[in-house]
């Protein structure tokens, strides 16, 4: 048995702040190409449907002045209208994560999952500077990955509404010199998960692609990204569930009946939800210290572990075919706003 939350549908209160923000000043004017500025590119990309564009660029970031690499970035659709732009960042092939403007100094309209907004005027076409910064020492390299989207794409699934074909991406290398030295592993450490609260307040979802954690007011804008949640239970204790299948713990309509899982609070689709297939492991949480290490996994059938103790290790397969290890450091309180686990995570780039 589990505690049940009362909480208004998400989507409804998501409706609502769409509402108040709509009038939001946010622009992309800091990328925004000037026809009467000469500007100099230290490259120029282009993802075009009818062809004869550019899709792959090359930039040695020893030939860059200065720490970003200004790239003239140019998309068209003749069939679909495009409302988003997702951009990708992957150091020296330590695994790719959604691109943070702001690192290089330019503000952006973006939305809750990362990706840019696209205003009606770019829906066909666009053209903008974007900057991105060059590798940091001369034995690495940056590798950018950008496409446009219909609406809310996926940061790990380029074909996720693609706007103009399902591999349409465009991509962008920095070099420096040298070669990676990257072990095909990412290792998450002391990532606390809070037990679910009734506002929604709580940072209860995390996502094994960036290692961020969400609030579970957030899902309908980052629902893509959420790996598993986190919840304690009356009988099941402390439990871990893949998006997909969290359990019904939320009472949307105050009639003290849990109605809705992830899929009705958020008003996300269920089969947009993120399958999570996890299980209780014997192999040695730290000796794991390679990619190729974790191949011995075998994807399990179940979505969900529960009455789990501090020390537990559980071997996971994400939805993407990523293979990694959970370890259970801590677990403290239960289903109140004390209720948290912590847990050490490795997980294949």
């Amino acid at each position: 048995m589990n505690k049940i939350f009362r909480l208004k549908s998400i989507a409804l209160l998501s409706a609502v702040t769409l509402f108040i923000t709509s009038c939001s000043s946010d622009s992309n004017d800091d990328i925004f190409i000037d026809p009467t500025d000469p500007t100099t590119f230290d490259g120029e990309l282009s993802v075009f449907e009818t062809g004869n564009d550019n899709r792959t660029v090359t930039i040695d970031g020893a030939n860059v002045s200065g720490t970003n690499a200004t790239v003239k970035v140019s998309f068209q659709s003749s069939s679909n209208t495009m409302r988003r732009l997702y951009v990708t960042q992957n150091v020296s092939g330590f695994g790719a994560a959604p691109y943070d403007f702001a690192v290089a100094g330019v503000t952006v309209d973006d939305k809750k999952d990362g990706s840019l907004d696209l205003s009606s005027d770019n829906g066909d076409a666009f053209e903008f500077a974007i900057p991105f910064p060059v590798p940091t020492s001369a034995d690495s390299n940056i590798v950018y990955t950008i496409w446009a989207t219909t609406g809310r794409g996926d940061f790990r699934d380029i074909s996720k509404r693609n706007a103009i074909s399902d591999t349409a991406i465009g991509t962008i290398t920095i070099t420096g010199s040298g070669t990676s030295t990257a072990n095909g592993i990412k290792t998450f450490t002391s990532t606390l998960l809070a037990a679910p609260l009734g506002d929604g307040s709580s940072d209860t979802f995390m996502s094994v692609f960036n290692n961020k954690v969400y609030k579970i007011s957030e899902g309908e804008e980052t629902a893509a990204l959420w790996d598993f949640g986190y919840y304690y239970g009356f009988t099941q204790n402390a439990s871990l569930a893949s998006t997909s299948n969290y359990p019904e713990l939320f009472d949307t309509d105050n009639d003290n009946v849990a109605d809705a899982a992830v899929s009705g609070l958020t008003g996300v689709a269920q089969d947009e939800l993120n399958k999570f297939y996890i299980a209780t492991s014997t192999i040695d949480f730290d000796a794991i210290t390679s990619a190729s290490d974790l191949d011995v996994i075998t994807q399990a059938t179940t979505e969900r572990v529960t009455g789990l103790s501090m020390g537990d290790v559980l071997e996971f397969t994400d939805q993407y075919g990523k293979k990694g290890m959970i370890k259970v450091t801590n677990i403290t309180g239960t289903d109140g706003n004390d209720g948290s686990i912590t847990l050490d995570i490795k997980v294949q780039i």
